[in-house]
């Protein structure tokens, strides 16, 4: 007889959103080293169900070494059940052209759209105040992190609130869609930069080998060739490294931390777990 296996020192619980209606499977992990002063800082990884065990066992071994910061590893996903919150809905605030739609046919030829400022809500509302009553946190020291679509979707959020979170940290973000609409907000996210005194910290990061189309990838899905046209109209790589050129001097010109990284020999389904330490490192690094 077998059992459903732990992950040690977390926790879980499921939350049904009063803002969105949808459901969420929320795991954390409170560190065994005591909080300091002004509570925990937080990293808060969107697609809990795949990234949560790796941030999570990594924090617990180095922070335990005191080798990053101790800090709350807090997974968020779509709980299981009809309610089950949608990522594709969650990830966007808005529709793709008709052309990536005829394109980018992993997610369907009608993904539902819209639904990222709800989600921010529920995030700020419901989630984040639910976690603070488990473990002393740090409001100030918050860090959201995103792969894919939910890399969209920290940048986004970051463009829009800048002062949400202390660190946004997008992997491999899907910052073609849209027609590359996320470029459009850089001129005002430097606006309310300016404006607010808000000092985010960005890590962005991609996968040197996201634009390469392998035999035999997306078998039973999509054809090498419907592949290889998707792969060049996303250019993942070329993107990212575009965005973090706008954005260089924009960081630089406020003393704002960030970093732009392209992960040799990593591929979009490899490279969030090549990013665990960097990430760590950059969100939480150890006091000297």
């Amino acid at each position: 007889m077998t059992q459903q296996a732990e992950l040690r020192s977390t926790q879980q619980f499921d939350l049904h959103s009063h803002i969105n209606g949808e459901t969420y499977r929320v795991q954390i992990l409170i560190p065994r080293r005591a909080p300091p002063p002004g509570g925990y800082p937080t990293l808060y990884v969107l697609d809990g169900d795949a990234l949560f065990g790796g941030y999570a066992q990594a924090m617990a071994n180095r922070s335990g070494a005191n080798e990053v910061a101790a800090a709350l590893i807090v997974g968020i996903a779509g709980a299981p059940g009809e309610h089950g919150a949608s990522r594709t809905l969650d990830f966007t605030f808005s529709d793709m052209t008709s052309h990536e739609k005829d394109i980018i046919k992993d997610l369907g030829p009608n993904p539902p759209f819209g639904g990222a400022d709800r989600f921010f809500q529920v995030i700020q509302q419901e989630i984040r105040p639910k976690v603070a009553r488990l473990a002393p946190v740090d409001p100030a020291r918050g860090a959201l992190l995103g792969w894919s679509l939910g890399g969209h979707f920290v940048m986004h959020t970051m463009f829009e609130h800048p002062e949400a979170f202390g660190t946004y940290i997008a992997l491999s973000p899907a910052l073609w869609r849209s027609d590359r609409i996320l470029f459009k907000a850089i001129p005002g996210f430097a606006q309310k930069v300016e404006a607010s005194g808000a000092r985010p910290r960005l890590f962005i990061g991609a996968g040197s080998r996201e634009e390469e189309a392998f035999p035999g990838m997306m078998a039973g899905q999509m054809s090498h060739e419907d592949l290889a046209k998707s792969l060049s109209y996303a250019r993942m790589v070329g993107n990212a490294s575009d965005m973090a050129a706008d954005l260089q001097p924009i960081f630089a010109s406020h003393a704002m931390g960030f970093k732009a990284r392209v992960f040799e020999g990593d591929t979009h389904n490899s490279m969030p777990w090549s990013a665990i330490n960097p990430v760590l490192d950059f969100a939480f690094p150890r006091a000297q």
